[in-house]
C-alpha cells in the first residue's frame, strides 16, 4: 500500500502543532505498517510564514522537517498565493488551489498512491478534484481538524446568509459528499459532522507521547497544597482568556488549601501578571517549555490541570466551543493530572465527564465545584486513572492502529 499524507496551506515545522500532531502521529503509523510505503506532501504558499519571519533561515527548518520524517519521502509544492489566503472568500479560495493542481496530479502518480490522507478541508478538496479530473484510483481520508467554514466566518465576519459563508459549505459538502473516510478529532465533532451530512465519520483523538509523559511517581492527596497548572497560549486575543482562568482559580484557592497556580505559557507573562494582580505572588508561578521532556518536569510538579478557555456568546461561537478537545487534555492525563474544564469545551468536557477523570463546569455557576469533589481528584486512584486514559485515547501507537486500521478497511 502506498500512503501519503498531504497538507494544503501551513508552512511545515519540527516543532509545535504541526510537529506533533502531524509529523510525530505519521511516523508512529509507519512505524506499524513496515511493508507499506509513505509519502508526506506539503503545499506551501509562495508566500508563508516561515519565509516572513525566518527568511532563508527557514531553510534549516525544512531540514529538521526531513530528518523527523527519516525515510518517509518529503516534497513540497508552491500554492500560488499568499498564506493567508487560506482563510478563504469565495472569491479568494481559487487562488490556493490554481495551478497546484496539475503538479499534485503528477506528484501522485509518480507515487502511484493508494491513500491520500488530507488534513484539512483545503487538502480534501484538492486530492478530491485532482482524482475526479483526472479518474485516478486513490482513496481519500479527509482529516477535517475543525469546523473550518464556521472558523473562518467567525474570523472574517461572514453571516450565516452571506455568499462567502454559503460557497465554504459547498467545499464542506462536497468533501463529505466524495472521502472515503471522515476522520474527526473529538466525539462532539463526530456528531457535528453526522448532523450535517457526513456518512463515514470515524473519531481519532489527538495524538500525545504518552510514555514520555507519564509520572511513575503518582501520589494520593497533598495535605498541605494542592496545585492547579495551565498549559498553553493565554491572552484576551485568543480563546484561552486570563480573566477566564483567573475566575475559575479564585473559586478554587477558596475551597482548597494553600492553592498555588502552575502557569506553563509562551504567552506575554506581564500581561497574565496584570490580570492576576490581587493573587498573592508566592501562589504563582510561571515558566514556559521547549519541548516534552520539560513539559514533564513542570507537569509533575501539579495536581490537577486546568482548561478555563471563555464563555461564548454567539451560537457561532458555542458550535465551535463544542468540539474543542485541545492537546492539553492529553499531556494532563498522561502525566496523572484529572482536569477541570469549562463545560463549553465540548470535546474534552465529554471525555472527561464520561471517563470520570475531571469535572466539567459551568463557568456562569462555579459552586457545582466544591471541596470535596475537587478533592476526590487527588486522590491516586484518580490520578492513576487519568493516566491510564491518557494512554487508551491518546497514544500515538494507540491511534496509529486506528490509523492503520482505516487505510486497510478503505482499499480492500
Amino acid at each position: 500500500m502506498k500512503i501519503v499524507y498531504l497538507t494544503w496551506g501551513e508552512t511545515p515545522r519540527a516543532y509545535g502543532v504541526f510537529a506533533s500532531q502531524v509529523l510525530g502521529q505519521f511516523i508512529e503509523t509507519k512505524k506499524i505498517m513496515p511493508e507499506d510505503e509513505f509519502h508526506f506532501i506539503s503545499a506551501v504558499p509562495i508566500i508563508h510564514s516561515g519565509l516572513v519571519r525566518e527568511k532563508l533561515g527557514y531553510l534549516k527548518e525544512l531540514k529538521n522537517v526531513k530528518k523527523l520524517l527519516g525515510d518517509i519521502n518529503f516534497s513540497m509544492l508552491p500554492i500560488f498565493a499568499p498564506q493567508n489566503f487560506v482563510n478563504s472568500s469565495a472569491n479568494t479560495f481559487k487562488f490556493m488551489h490554481l495551478f497546484s493542481h496539475y503538479l499534485l496530479k503528477n506528484k501522485l502518480v509518480d507515487i502511484g498512491a493508494d491513500v491520500v490522507h488530507c488534513r484539512s478541508y483545503h487538502a480534501a478538496w484538492a486530492a478530491l478534484k485532482v482524482k475526479e479530473k483526472y479518474n485516478l484510483p486513490y482513496k481519500v481520508i479527509f482529516d477535517a481538524r475543525g469546523l473550518w467554514p464556521e472558523e473562518v466566518s467567525l474570523k472574517k465576519g461572514y453571516s450565516d446568509s452571506s455568499d462567502n459563508y454559503k460557497f465554504l459549505k459547498t467545499i464542506e459538502s462536497y468533501n463529505f459528499q466524495y472521502s472515503s473516510v471522515i476522520v474527526a478529532v473529538s466525539d462532539t465533532m463526530s456528531e457535528i459532522f453526522k448532523n450535517i451530512g457526513a456518512k463515514k465519520v470515524k473519531t481519532i483523538y489527538l495524538s500525545s507521547n504518552t510514555g514520555v509523559l507519564k509520572n511513575t511517581n503518582l501520589k494520593n492527596e497533598k495535605n498541605n497544597s494542592v496545585t492547579f497548572c495551565y498549559v498553553g497560549a493565554l491572552s484576551e486575543s485568543t480563546w484561552h482568556k486570563p480573566k477566564e482562568l483567573l475566575s475559575l482559580y479564585q473559586h478554587l484557592r477558596n475551597i482548597v488549601t494553600n492553592p498555588k497556580l502552575m502557569i506553563v505559557t509562551t504567552s506575554n507573562y506581564n500581561d497574565i501578571k496584570e490580570c492576576f494582580a490581587d493573587i498573592p505572588n508566592n501562589e504563582l508561578v510561571f515558566s514556559s517549555t521547549k519541548n516534552i521532556t520539560e513539559l514533564k518536569e513542570k507537569l509533575i510538579q501539579a495536581d490537577i490541570g486546568l482548561m478555563s478557555y471563555f464563555t461564548p456568546v454567539t451560537s457561532r461561537e458555542v458550535i465551535l466551543g463544542k468540539t474543542v478537545l485541545a492537546v492539553k487534555t492529553a499531556e494532563y492525563l498522561a502525566a496523572g493530572l484529572p482536569m477541570i474544564v469549562n463545560s463549553y469545551c465540548g470535546g474534552a468536557a465529554k471525555i472527561i465527564t464520561e471517563h470520570g477523570i475531571g469535572l466539567a463546569y459551568n463557568p456562569n455557576d462555579l459552586t457545582y465545584l466544591t471541596s470535596e469533589n475537587v478533592s476526590d481528584l487527588l486522590l491516586f486512584d484518580s490520578k492513576l486513572k487519568a493516566q491510564e486514559k491518557s494512554y487508551d485515547l491518546f497514544d500515538y501507537r494507540r491511534n496509529a492502529e486506528r490509523y492503520k486500521s482505516i487505510y486497510q478497511e478503505i482499499t480492500r
